[in-house]
């Protein structure tokens, strides 16, 4: 069980609460709790740890050990496990919840825990969680909960009866079955099952993944977790670059370009106090820009971009950046602009832009590579589809259409919430690139039927309007090849293309993207050297 209300309305008729700590009021970002002597340990030395736990409980004369206990039977000091456990424990929303009305309520709460640590160590990983209340341990004890004496100790030494008491925990045989020995009803709540769809749970990525997973818990429309699991990472992490790259070289504002940066954009503002505005540029307006510079110089002006700032965008050319300096320095001759990319690709080494520009997900050859072929699947999902500037009459912007068409708000509900969790519970930590982009790549490579389904009517616009996957159900393409070529070059997910065409999508992907990116680096070859970008 794990409705609240439910949860608070059985608790009315009791006198005292208690709880599971491990689990219930307290989560660890591991999915599993012996990950915890794997990524504080190691591989090997996870063995150790397990075995000096199970040789100083044969020791034991109640089979209850403490970690001094279990440290006098290994090859190495336990200590750093409590830290360990210090940087993974947080509170448990859900229960934290249940916890504070209770609280409200005047209920009586304490925790109750079957662990080798001490009775200080669980008060203080408690009380970081924002939990205050008393705590019994068995290691302390010498006895535990699933005999129900521990559950009869805490009866005897709060002078309770059993039917005053209410327990709360997730173990079916220690919280039930252990709290009924003593008389005490309980309530069993759900765990926090691996739910995870294109995250990858390893050594590297073990405190991303189960963050990821925990929240994933809290909503089940399956759009939403998509996300919270694949676009809030991504967006946590470019803006967390971004901030850094800002301080590192000094830029006195940030300029976000429409269109794709919108989303990202508000959230950064959010997250970060530094000086951003949103610039409404756009290709199409930059060329209608060349037969009247002054348009858009009067609208850079009003919006004070020149002098010491840089852009920040998708990337992927970068053909913008060159351009809005060339106008910047009209205005202001010292500009030196800067960029700030998602990622570039391989036609951004043709020309250089600036020693100030910098890429985040894509960076290397290999990575701008491999990004040919996903940037427009990454576009639709952290992008807006609002209305696109297209020209500027007295420094003011001029749209294609009156209004704005997103049909992303969904997966930008679930990544808003994402960066929301994340800056509330792990504060300024740090999210690899290569971390955020994992799930990304997987969706983008192994979609499942179902998230096909959901996803894939998202529209991507470029040269035009089209579903994210173009393929055409019951169309004959074994008939007509050139229109399957010519319907997976506009679809912006090739690999849910492939998946439904039904053929092997690795290979098929893998001489698309050498073959695509030789055309396009050679093309854009040529126009850099003829000073066309």
């Amino acid at each position: 069980m794990n409705d609240k209300e439910q949860i608070l309305k059985m608790a009315e008729k009791y006198d005292v609460i208690t709880f599971d700590v491990f689990d219930t009021l307290i989560i660890r970002d591991v999915l599993k709790p012996v990950d915890v002597y794997r990524f504080c340990y190691g591989s090997l030395g996870r063995y150790f740890r397990s075995g000096a736990e199970i040789i100083a409980g044969r020791r034991s004369k109640n089979g209850e050990v403490t970690l001094d206990d279990i440290e006098h039977n290994c090859i190495f000091s336990c200590k750093k496990e409590i830290g360990f456990e210090k940087g993974i424990c947080r509170a448990n929303p859900e229960m934290y919840s249940v916890y504070t009305r209770l609280k409200e309520q005047g209920k009586k709460i304490c925790a109750i825990s079957d662990m080798y640590l001490s009775n200080a160590a669980i008060s203080e990983l408690l009380n970081n969680a924002g939990y205050d209340i008393p705590v019994m341990v068995s290691s302390e004890y010498g006895c535990n909960k699933s005999s129900g004496k521990l559950f009869e100790e805490f009866l005897k030494k709060h002078g309770l009866k059993a039917s005053q008491v209410l327990h709360i925990g997730d173990n079916k045989e220690a919280d039930i079955k252990g709290a009924e020995k003593a008389g005490i009803n309980a309530i069993q709540i759900n765990k926090h099952e691996n739910i995870l769809s294109y995250t990858k749970y390893s050594r590297k990525n073990y405190e991303l993944a189960a963050f990821i997973n925990h929240g994933l818990h809290l909503t089940d429309d399956p759009v939403e977790r998509i996300g919270y699991e694949i676009v809030g990472p991504i967006i946590m992490s470019f803006c967390q670059w971004t901030h850094e790259k800002f301080t590192e070289e000094k830029f006195d504002r940030l300029y976000f370009l429409a269109r794709d940066m919108h989303f990202i954009y508000d959230i950064y503002k959010t997250v970060y106090q530094d000086d951003v505005h949103y610039l409404r540029v756009s290709r199409k307006s930059l060329r209608s820009a060349r037969n009247a510079p002054e348009t858009i110089c009067e609208y850079l002006k009003k919006e004070g971009c020149f002098g010491n700032c840089a852009i920040v965008d998708t990337g992927w050319i970068g053909v913008a950046q060159p351009e809005i300096e060339r106008y910047a320095k009209e205005i202001d001759p010292a500009t030196d602009l800067g960029g700030l990319y998602l990622g570039t690709k391989l036609a951004y080494r043709a020309k250089k832009r600036s020693e100030r520009s910098h890429a985040c997900l894509y960076s290397s050859f290999w990575e701008q590579a491999c990004c040919e072929i996903k940037a427009a699947f990454l576009e639709t999902l952290i992008g807006t589809n609002e209305q696109q500037v297209i020209a500027y009459e007295k420094g003011v912007p001029i749209f294609d259409r009156e209004e704005n068409r997103d049909d992303t708000n969904k997966l930008k509900c679930g990544a808003r919430r994402f960066v929301s969790d994340w800056v509330k519970l792990k504060g300024n930590k740090k999210i690899l690139p290569k971390q955020a982009r994992q799930g990304f790549e997987r969706l983008f490579y192994f979609p499942t039927e179902q998230h096909m389904e959901l996803l894939g009517g998202l529209l991507y616009e470029d040269v035009k309007d089209t579903k994210i996957i173009s393929y055409k159900e019951g169309f004959p393409y074994w008939k007509h090849p050139g229109k399957w070529l010519s319907d997976l070059g506009y679809s912006a997910w090739k690999g849910a293309f492939f998946k439904k065409s039904g053929v092997l999508a690795p290979l098929f992907l893998m001489g698309y993207f050498i073959f695509g990116n030789a055309r396009i680096f050679l093309v854009d070859l040529m126009r850099a050297l003829k000073n066309e970008i």
